[in-house]
């Protein structure tokens, strides 16, 4: 990802892949913005962004740039005719506290899933507002099949709105806005980096991903 004014780079879905091979024959990616205003903050909210399955691995490395330099990755491959069980919704964030959201991004290895599980998958990201992972990734049976992680965060300068001036309450019709008005182009930060466990981080009250430690090969996000 560039770290640019405004947020054009993250409106559309990236490629994402693994400094190194993976193990696995099928993969799922998914995104979860963290911090979704709510009526009575500080509480906040989520909201799933993004859950692609049927990924595939390339077994060749392509050099790609990133923002620390030239890397070879293993890119990810979607299967042709697999739609997304929730499609790509890019970040904005509104101008209401907080103004700064984490969007984090997952790289499930879905070899072993069921069609039991998938369908797991597939009923949770019909409502993608309230969307914790952890919760159904162990519903799925996939909670100890996370792979990799990445995180940015994206940045509404403000000023800061009433409540009045969004519901906080986003969801696939709302075109995936975290709910309210936006600003004047966002400050996108990403940060590549693996998730730390739950020990090293906050508790949320969403009971989001932190209580999932990320193993395996770096997650990159093009």
């Amino acid at each position: 990802m560039r770290v640019i004014d405004g947020h054009l780079a993250t409106q559309t879905a990236p490629n994402i892949g693994t400094q190194s091979k993976v193990d696995g024959t099928s993969f799922a990616v998914l995104m979860i913005d963290l911090d979704i205003p709510t009526n009575s903050p500080p509480q906040t909210n989520t909201l799933l962004h993004w859950l692609q399955t049927g990924l595939t691995q390339s077994s060749t490395a392509t050099t790609v740039n990133t923002t620390t330099g030239s890397k070879n990755v293993f890119l990810f491959e979607k299967s042709q005719g697999q739609a997304a069980f929730a499609e790509y919704l890019g970040p904005s964030p509104p101008a209401r506290i907080p103004l700064s959201h984490r969007y984090t991004q997952l790289l499930v290895d879905t070899s072993d899933a069921t069609q039991d599980d998938l369908n797991v998958l597939q009923q949770a990201a019909a409502s993608r507002q309230g969307f914790s992972a952890n919760d159904i990734l162990t519903q799925a049976g996939l909670v100890d099949k996370v792979l990799a992680g990445n995180f940015f965060n994206v940045t509404n300068p403000g000023p800061v709105t009433s409540a009045a001036a969004g519901s906080g309450s986003s969801n696939s019709t709302t075109g995936g806005k975290s709910g309210g008005t936006t600003g004047t182009g966002a400050v996108m930060k990403p940060t590549q980096t693996p998730f730390v466990p739950a020990a090293a981080g906050t508790n949320r009250a969403s009971g989001m991903i932190l209580a999932i430690a990320i193993v395996g090969a770096v997650f990159i996000t093009l």
